[in-house]
């Protein structure tokens, strides 16, 4: 078996094109001489011997790939000699999740298969590497409109130079061959956003990761719908024209979901160890009458938000409001990646009058406090 003699990071595609990148020889001899290559970082030639010593496929009288090859959606008629099913098996980015569904073992490809001539006894892994096909699948999440979705894309490392393979943005499926080192060097890198992720060639597993480490909760939302029960103020008016009634003021204030999530559109990605909690809530307030409606002169309301000992508030304020005052929030705060317990409540305050012209006038109280209990959420961890 004839190994090859220089080092690239040679990529193939499925139609059998010629390689969509590889690293820059410098410069080349004879077949006796040094091959010397230039790294993908723009760093320090390198030389190889042009007389590697063969490997064990070389008995078999086959050929071996390049150092580092890689092949773009290879036929699924490859021969494995083991189906590996990783166990960390999704990287969840903003945008989608991307599934590394099996990991192949193969000894020998046949040439036709990569795009190359055929040889006899097909080719094989070079000293220091073994081949794998690794079957991957992306989703796309329906969360974002398309114009609006976060960036993300599948690379690879081989030999510290990295390789763009695909742009995360659709739905899609890829069988990707490798010569990988067998020193697990060899990672699939999953960007997104400024963060990489990264998944073992070799295995298919995903490395464990302190900035994306929300995304793999075992329990990382809840979805209460919770409103919480408040009761009503009365304020008392009288009018020149008719019997005195009060303005009714209703306070609906509503928990809809609480997430543990590892990256938000407005915070970017969490700091290590930390995960951003999101609890998206609305609210109303309305001052009613059975003649006319009363006017909100002033609105002020704080969403509490407790995690262990800090306490934190997102406070909103309205005035001048014919009647109602609405509004849909969405609050995010950093908390330690291992939180299990929250609670949330609200509390505030309203000034309420009558419009001028409508015959009646504020009798009495005009201001009213309102506070809830405590919403108790749980985020249990396996």
């Amino acid at each position: 078996m004839t190994s090859t003699t220089t080092r690239t990071l040679f990529i193939r595609s499925g139609a059998g094109l010629a390689a969509l990148s590889m690293l820059a020889l410098a410069g080349c001899g004879s077949a006796n001489d040094a091959a010397t290559f230039q790294t993908g970082a723009g760093g320090a030639s390198e030389e190889m011997s042009a007389t590697p010593a063969p490997t064990e496929e070389a008995a078999a009288g086959g050929e071996s790939v390049e150092p580092g090859f890689v092949y773009d959606d290879i036929s699924k008629n490859v021969t494995s000699t083991a189906n590996l099913r990783p166990e960390n098996d999704q990287v969840v980015v903003p945008n989608g999740t991307l599934t590394i569904n099996s990991v192949q073992e193969v000894s020998i490809v046949k040439g036709e298969d990569l795009g190359l001539g055929t040889v006899d006894g097909g080719y094989g892994a070079p000293e220091g590497e073994a081949l794998r096909v690794v079957d991957v699948s992306f989703a796309p999440n329906e969360e974002f409109p398309d114009s609006d979705a976060p960036t993300s894309d599948l690379s690879i490392e081989v030999g510290g130079a990295q390789e763009h393979l695909y742009t995360l943005d659709g739905e899609q499926d890829h069988r990707i061959l490798v010569s990988a080192a067998e020193d697990g060097t060899t990672q699939l890198i999953v960007s997104s956003e400024g963060h990489e992720q990264q998944v073992d060639v070799l295995t298919g597993e995903r490395a464990d990761d302190d900035v994306a480490a929300a995304y793999y909760l075992s329990t990382p939302r809840q979805e209460p719908h919770h409103e919480f029960p408040i009761e009503s103020d009365r304020f008392p008016t009288k009018s020149t024209t008719g019997p005195d009634e009060d303005v009714t003021t209703a306070y609906s204030f509503q928990v809809d979901s609480a997430t543990l999530s590892a990256w938000t559109a407005e915070d970017g990605w969490a700091e290590p160890d930390q995960a951003w909690l999101v609890v998206d809530w609305k609210y109303e307030v309305t001052a009613e009458h059975s003649i006319i409606s009363g006017r909100i002169d002033r609105f002020d309301a704080a969403l509490a938000i407790k995690v262990g000992d800090d306490v934190t508030q997102d406070k909103v304020h309205d005035e001048d409001k014919n009647r109602h005052a609405e509004g849909n929030r969405s609050t995010s705060v950093s908390v330690p990646i291992e939180t299990t317990d929250v609670t949330v409540s609200v509390s505030g305050g309203v000034v309420i009058s009558m419009s001028g012209g409508s015959g009646l006038q504020m009798a009495g109280e005009t201001t009213g406090e309102f506070a809830s209990d405590e919403l108790k959420l749980s985020f249990p961890q396996e």
